[in-house]
């Protein structure tokens, strides 16, 4: 058959024909392509017209192929496979996978999150490549822009990013908060509480995406206030500045806990009611 004949056959007669040889029964294969029988009927006469053969005899309950639709069979399996596989998505097979991902992630994220998963990556995606930043330089911003495909960020919960109508999360890590001083911090003598911590003067990582941290919003309903002295832009600066002087830093167990190894510091026990920090993977809403 020439290219211009092809295109008066219908591919909706092919699909019937295969189901009408699977099914040997015009009732099923109408209930099978969610068709009416009589719909049926009428694409086995336009497909007996094209192939100049009957193609069935009815036989008792059933539908008996004629030797041509026995002999179409198989051919026409093949080419509805085929025309299956135009229009489906190639399978994605990662270890073959050679693109680039740009990340980007608060500094905590880099050790609490992409490192655990860091070599699970080397070993399922060899060839893939991954940039990085950290979010001060490139956030949400660029996220919304098609500029980076993830952005890592600690949060509490309850907490959304400013631009959250254009994003969709998924959370990754949760933990909860605790506070960290220098060991000889004055304030050890006392009995910690929640008087002595507000009483404190404090050191807080900003983030401008999130804006105010929800326990300092309970905080402030409850008539409190933390005493927050200076304001850093990551971890690692809050902690060195935590053990050079009296501020308390809030900030979660893990970094706590990772800190305390290389730092003349003490962790302490939250005492104000406070929710737990969530690691969230925020992209760009495909809604």
């Amino acid at each position: 058959m020439e290219i211009s004949q092809l295109t008066r056959v219908n591919i909706n007669l092919l699909v019937t024909l295969q189901v009408l040889l699977q099914e040997r029964n015009a009732s099923s294969s109408a209930i099978r392509l969610n068709l009416s029988q009589s719909t049926i009927s009428k694409n086995l006469s336009q497909l007996r017209h094209i192939f100049a053969d009957p193609l069935f005899h009815r036989v008792s309950h059933s539908l008996m192929p004629t030797p041509l639709a026995q002999e179409l069979e198989p051919k026409l399996n093949a080419a509805i496979n085929a025309i299956n596989e135009i229009f489906s998505p190639s399978a994605f097979d990662l270890k073959k996978y050679q693109g680039c991902f740009k990340i980007s992630m608060q500094e905590s994220a880099f050790e609490f999150v992409f490192s655990k998963i860091m070599q699970q990556i080397l070993d399922e995606a060899p060839n893939m490549r991954i940039d990085t930043w950290f979010k001060d330089n490139i956030s949400l911003e660029q996220l919304n822009q098609g500029q980076l495909d993830f952005v890592i960020i600690p949060h509490d919960v309850g907490q959304r990013p400013k631009l959250h109508k254009h994003l969709s999360s998924e959370e990754l890590y949760r933990d909860e908060l605790v506070c960290l001083t220098r060991k000889t911090n004055p304030v050890l003598q006392n009995n910690w509480n929640q008087q002595t911590y507000l009483n404190s003067k404090h050191i807080h990582v900003k983030d401008n995406e999130l804006g105010i941290p929800m326990f300092d919003q309970s905080l402030s309903k409850l008539g409190f206030q933390r005493n927050v002295v200076i304001q850093v832009p990551d971890f690692n600066a809050a902690t060195s500045l935590c053990s050079h002087s009296d501020l308390i830093f809030t900030t979660t167990t893990s970094w706590a806990e990772s800190v305390l190894k290389s730092n003349q510091l003490v962790k302490l026990s939250m005492p104000c009611q406070s929710e737990p920090v969530v690691y969230s993977l925020f992209l760009a809403s495909t809604k």
